[in-house]
């Protein structure tokens, strides 16, 4: 009977220590905002927060100043000039003949801007000409301008990009963009390029308080952005970038673990879940997802870090219903607002997934959301059951580190046969050498070698089943796709251009790839007739 007593004491001691790591955690998550960098184009170096200045920005396209026959739609174009016309009640006599209106969501509300350009102020030499001017030399002109005015008209010149220098913005959303300060540009030395064709803008963060579902939110954004004169047309972009994040710290299994979420679609939401676009398609059919919010676990600002494909990246995911931490997934709530986030360790059953790489993580997606996985070719990755499918990956096949003698002979040996490989075929050396299965040559101490890729949209989705295992295919080896497409060229006349992907075992296109820390060289190409005879020969372009 104690023996019993003593083995039920010990299993309920058991079961309660599950119980107590196997709890719901809640983090409260305060609003950061980034330090004004003063560079114009972003960030230069490594700042203590550029973990969390990429996103994706909220864009808007006008056409502006002269505006000749050939139009260019952009999309969203009428939207923006209908949603503005509806809320606005009041706007200042703009310095600029062309002002740039938009509307931007943040949170739950929408809020006008507008950009404008004030008068380029006279050179001095330019002043000085002008109160030179008499008045024989103004009926000279004058002569010469009806002169002009006779002769056969000349082809249009392009004109000068408008420099705009204001932004309206109306941040306490009354309509009125007159009551609001108005914000200044940085000074950008040299903005203008291409002869005046072409101009850079970007002003200093806006602070405000938007609302995110009832919630008041401390937020910034930033705003850049360009404009580009054509003869027949000119047109204007701009980005408005989210300058805030969260962050705060949160205990899981007795392990304080950093949480951080940044707005990567800077709509002033901290919640939103990334969706594949159904009807955006890239080359070869690759898909693309709409972009929703990261989260980040225990972010390394000393990490290598690519921010836009977590995949790629050591500690960031997508704001989606579960997450991976430590091999233990959780269900995911975080509020609108981004105060709080609350991580309930998963019951989900889990099977596992397999793939003969070493070195690999993905994004997999399906109905339980969007999960990052990492794995080797001899340890599968957990996975809870259900129907997956591939969103994108990324390989390491960086070879381990050589002994220092073998290192030695080995750096003798590729000193000796350097000019032979120069002299290789780029595209069969990047496939076949390096990705097609084959022995990768050693890598240079701290140079990685690594393949990134998108899927398609036929990738066929794998099943996984509670504690079994199952293949989901993707990587080497990888082939070359070349296509063709009938172009116009610069004199109007009929040409081919060529476009090549690599394409792996699965269907999915390469999108990045690192060969001892440095991008292969151009892949080069040669066109024969049915003789064999020599047609043209080149090489592809990266991008």
């Amino acid at each position: 009977m104690k023996k019993y007593l003593a083995a039920s004491v010990a299993a309920c001691g058991i079961l309660a220590a599950l119980a107590a790591t196997a709890r719901a955690e809640t983090a409260t998550l305060e609003i950061k905002r980034l330090s004004d960098s003063g560079s114009p184009f972003g960030v230069v170096g490594r700042t203590t927060d550029y973990l969390y200045r990429y996103t994706s920005s909220q864009s808007f396209n006008a056409m502006v100043g002269p505006v000749g026959k050939d139009r260019i739609a952009f999309g969203g174009m009428k939207e923006q000039d209908e949603a503005f016309k509806k809320i606005v009640n009041k706007e200042p006599k703009y310095e600029s003949e062309y002002p740039f209106r938009g509307v931007a969501k943040l949170g739950t509300q929408q809020y006008l801007f507008v950009l404008d350009a004030t008068p380029e102020k006279p050179k001095a030499d330019e002043k000085k000409a002008a109160a030179e001017k008499t008045k024989p030399a103004a009926d000279a002109e004058k002569k010469e301008a009806e002169k002009s005015a006779a002769a056969p008209a000349k082809k249009a010149e392009t004109p000068k990009a408008i420099r705009y220098d204001r932004l309206y913005f109306d941040a306490n959303r009354n309509g009125d963009l007159t009551d609001d300060k108005v914000v200044e540009a940085q000074a950008m030395p040299g903005i203008v390029i291409s002869g005046g064709s072409y101009s850079n803008f970007s002003f200093p963060q806006v602070d405000l308080t938007v609302d995110a579902d009832g919630t008041p939110v401390e937020y910034s954004f930033s705003m850049r952005g360009y404009v580009s004169a054509q003869p027949q047309y000119s047109y204007a972009g701009a980005q408005l970038s989210a300058a805030a994040y969260r962050e705060g710290e949160i205990t899981l299994d007795g392990k304080s673990h950093r949480v951080a979420i940044i707005d990567f679609n800077s709509n002033g939401r901290f919640d939103d879940r990334i969706e594949i676009m159904s009807n955006v398609r890239g080359s070869g059919g690759q898909v693309y997802p709409q972009q929703g919010d990261m989260l980040l676990i225990d972010p390394d600002p000393k990490s290598a870090d690519y921010p836009y494909d977590p995949a790629r990246s050591k500690f960031r995911n997508y704001v989606s219903n579960l997450v991976n931490i430590d091999g233990r997934y959780y269900d995911v709530k975080i509020t609108p607002a981004g105060d709080k986030i609350d991580l309930e360790p998963s019951t989900v059953p889990l099977g596992k997934i397999s793939n003969p790489n070493g070195g690999y993580s993905a994004v997999i997606y399906g109905d339980r959301g969007f999960l990052k996985i990492s794995g080797d070719k001899d340890q599968p990755a957990s996975v809870p059951a259900g129907e997956w499918k591939l969103l994108s990956y990324s390989i390491d096949l960086t070879p381990p580190p050589e002994p220092a003698k073998a290192a030695e002979e080995k750096a003798k040996t590729a000193d000796s046969g350097a000019k032979k490989t120069a002299t290789a075929n780029a595209l069969s050396a990047a496939v076949r050498n390096l990705l097609g299965g084959t022995t990768a040559t050693a890598a240079v101490a701290n140079r990685r070698t690594v393949v990134s890729a998108g899927a398609s949209a036929d990738y066929k989705s794998v099943r996984v089943v509670a504690d079994e295992t199952v293949e989901m295919p993707f990587g080497p080896p990888f082939k070359p796709v070349v296509t063709s497409y009938n172009i116009m060229d610069e004199k109007g006349k009929q040409a081919t251009q060529l476009s090549m992907s690599l394409v792996g075992s699965a269907s999915e296109n390469c999108t990045d790839m690192m060969v001892n820390g440095a991008r292969p060289a151009k892949p080069e190409f040669t066109i024969t007739d049915p003789d064999g005879k020599v047609v043209e020969t080149g090489s592809f372009e990266y991008g």
